[in-house]
């Protein structure tokens, strides 16, 4: 796809992508860094968007899917402050805000399968069995993807 009908078939259409972005998220400017978002992708993939018959219909449904994902990492973001200790020396919270911060951004960088069973086990301290119950994965399975999500934070760590 050249600049040109990008420019032509995809721009024309943020408005969309914006209300699409806003009637999930429900805050401006997420919305705006969503539509963002959408259009950093869509310009990356640029070289296979020919093949998309329905620029609307598939914008949209790229915009509903980042809009999903942006809440699940708020809402993972959020269950981890909350462990956050509340009476530490300010200069202790700060150190412990940080790092809180990176561990963050390291978990972020995880396949978001690995994300959501290293949540489900670790945060809300489900056993592999329950865990398999709610996935339809084998309890082996999830052992192993959240041993390698323990591993791949250990490497973000040593970097």
């Amino acid at each position: 796809m050249t600049d040109a009908r990008f420019h032509t078939v995809w721009i024309p259409l943020q408005d969309r992508f914006y209300r699409v972005a806003f009637y999930i998220l429900e805050d401006r400017a997420d919305a705006l860094d969503a539509v963002q978002d959408l259009y950093m992708k869509l310009w990356k993939m640029r070289e296979s968007l020919d093949l998309v018959r329905n620029p609307a219909a598939y914008g949209s449904l790229l915009m509903r899917n980042l809009c999903i994902d942006r809440i699940r990492r708020t809402s993972f973001a959020q269950e981890l402050e909350e462990d956050l200790p509340g009476q530490a020396a300010p200069d202790e919270e700060l150190i412990v805000k940080e790092t809180l911060g990176e561990v963050w951004t390291a978990i972020g960088r995880l396949p978001e399968s690995q994300r959501n069973l290293l949540s489900l086990h670790l945060l809300q301290g489900l056993t592999y069995e329950e865990i398999a119950a709610r996935t339809g994965l084998t309890p082996l399975n999830i052992r192993v993807q959240v041993s390698l999500a323990r591993k791949k934070l250990k490497r973000y760590e040593d970097a």
